[in-house]
Order: C-alpha cells, then structure tokens, then sequence
C-alpha cells in the first residue's frame, strides 16, 4: 500500500513534469481516499498505525536511542546543556522526520525532546521558594519531577509545549500524547496542591475523561481511519485508558494502595463490573486500548479467585496468565459480530460518529 505522503508526492511530481493535470490528481487523490475506506472498512478496523516502515527505521531509532541516552547523562540538570541538547534532537527531527518520514525514530526524538525541554528551563530557582514543609511526607512520581507541587506543574507544560511545538511542525500524531500527558502531569501536581479540597484520583478520572473525549473528537472525524487523525486518536486512547481505569478501581476501591492486598469478593465483583462495562465501550467505539488497560486488574481478580479455589500456590502465576490469555484471544476472535450486535443498539445519531459496522460477509 503507497502511503499517502508518497501517492501525494508521486502527483504533485506527475503535474510539474505535465503527465496530468491538476484536476486529474485532484481527481486520483478523492478515487485513491475512497478505496483506501473501503479497504479499511474490508479489514474490519483493526487499528493499524504507523510504526515502522522498514528495517531502517529500526537502525536510525537504535542510533536515536544511544545519542539520546549519552546526552542526558552528560547534559545533567543544566539548563543550558539541556537546552542545547533539546536545539540538537529538533534538528534530527528536521532531518529524520521531516525529511526521511521516519516514524519509530521520531518517537523518540519526541520523548528526548520533551525531557530535554523539560529541563532546559531553571524551574527550581524560579518556583522553589515555593516549596512548603507538608509536601515533604508525599512521595510520588510527581516528586521526581521537581520536589513540589509548583515544580511539578511547570515541568508537566513545559513537555506539552514541547509536545505541541513537534505536532504543529512535523504533524506527527505521537506528539499528542505528550501533550496530553503534560497536561495531565501540570493538573495532577497542583491537585496535590489542593489535595484537601480535591480528591486527586477523581481529578486523574476527569483528566482521563477529557483526553478520552478528545480522542472521540479525532476518531468521529475519520470513521474509516484512514488518515492521520486515527493514529492521533490511537495515541490519545492509549494515554486516556489506564487513567480511566486506575482511577476508577482506586475510586470504588476506597483507596486501597495495592489492590490485590486490599481485594475482597465485593471488591472482586466491582472490578469486573467496570471491566465489562468499560469492554463494551471498547467494541462500540472500536479501540481496544480501553480494554488492555484492564487486563492488569482482571488479572488480580482471575489470581484471587484462583488462590480463594485454593489452587496451589505455585501455579497461580501461570494458571492466571492462561485463563486471561485465552480470555483476550476470545475476545479478539469474537470481536466483529459483538460490535455487529452492539451497534444494533446504539442511536443511529451516535452511530454516524463511529466506525461503521463491518458486515458478516
């Protein structure tokens, strides 16, 4: 299949040398959108997105991945470093992305530009007088990024600034989750701020409510997933559900810290409530990143079942990852016809925002 890019540019080649004209490719281009929905729709939307394009991607992302690591290390926590490192990573991306459309490479381009980004800019020295003694007893993944919630905050929209910057120039839809998760890591800090008012797990709820709703936003708008918005809502999918999930199950699950220590047969019973229902939005809205997040959870039910049935100990492990597994394959393997019937009872207004149904035949 001739990615979109290419067919673009193989026109564009084909009107400047006179082989066709402009209304012809204009002509090409709808006939060559329109076979590419009916080919996604023949497929079943199985939500393919870009990762590799070959074995060269693979190389460049290994030399990516060394750079990037020898950099962080030598560059520190100094701004300046750190500021020259993320100018560097821009230009590998003007040279990888831009120009070589490398995607696996550009993955990481975003995630070093983010970090280097991230700490680029003197947070400590502007907001660490900030800093109050009650933070001190809360440790978090929060903390690693600066010791209070102040610092915390304004590192989280520096990565989405940097995320954002790499979207608006290279429209690369992997920078989105950055962005996103930026985003959420600036709300999260200052609701640690305001933890007595707010609680923070129903923030990180409402957090992964919104990235979910702007991920519908880009799937409603590509039905057929057939351009870049699909791969920008897959990446917005994959950040939304584990926060949706794990602040539902810590919400009904009265905070328990380890989830499998604090389980009960009540609380057996809500985890596999939220997974069904959450395992029917996924079919409805045809991603299946919503029900993965749940397999951890499903996981720790199936084990404690497993151990209350007083199997042995020792094959709990094993005797979870198999009835889990084939879970997961009975799912995927009746995964069309369930949607089929679904969709049956979804509003026909709704319906006409999501991926149409792929039929029996």
């Amino acid at each position: 299949m001739i990615a979109q890019d290419d067919l673009d540019a193989d026109l564009a080649a084909g009107v400047a040398q006179g082989i066709i004209t402009d209304a012809q490719a204009a002509a090409l281009r709808a006939l060559a959108a329109e076979r590419e929905k009916a080919r996604a729709a023949a497929l079943g939307h199985e939500e393919r997105f870009r990762f590799m394009r070959g074995f060269n991607d693979f190389f460049f992302a290994s030399g990516v991945l060394l750079f990037g690591a020898g950099a962080a290390f030598f560059a520190g926590a100094a701004p300046i470093a750190n500021l020259v490192a993320a100018a560097t990573f821009w230009a590998l991306a003007e040279l990888l992305v831009a120009r070589l459309r490398l995607v696996l490479p550009g993955l990481l381009l975003v995630v070093f530009l983010a970090y280097f980004v991230s700490l680029a800019v003197p947070v400590e020295s502007w907001v660490g007088g900030l800093a109050h003694a009650s933070f001190a007893p809360r440790v978090s993944f929060l903390d690693a990024l600066g010791g209070n919630p102040a610092i915390g905050s304004t590192r989280g929209l520096l990565i989405a600034i940097a995320g954002l910057a790499f979207f608006a120039r290279f429209r690369f839809p992997f920078a989105l989750l950055p962005v996103a998760g930026g985003l959420v890591i600036a709300v999260m800090a200052l609701a640690r701020f305001y933890s007595g008012f707010i609680d923070p797990h129903a923030m990180l709820l409402l957090c992964g409510i919104i990235v979910f709703a702007a991920a519908m936003a880009f799937d409603a708008t590509d039905r057929e997933r057939a351009t870049r918005r699909a791969d920008c809502a897959f990446w917005l999918h994959l950040l939304a559900a584990p926060l949706i999930v794990h602040s539902l199950v810590w919400l009904l699950a009265g905070n328990a810290g380890n989830a499998f220590e604090a389980m009960t047969g009540r609380l057996a019973a809500t985890i596999i409530a939220i997974v069904v229902v959450l395992a029917l939005v996924a079919v409805v809205i045809d991603r299946r990143a919503l029900l993965v997040s749940t397999l951890t959870y499903l996981g720790i039910v199936i084990a404690y079942a497993l151990k209350t049935a007083s199997i042995d100990q020792d094959k709990v492990f094993f005797a979870t990852l198999l009835v889990l597994g084939a879970m997961v394959l009975i799912i995927g393997v009746a995964w069309l016809p369930l949607r089929r019937g679904l969709m049956m009872l979804v509003p026909s207004r709704v319906a006409l925002r999501l991926p149409p149904v792929v039929s029996a035949a």
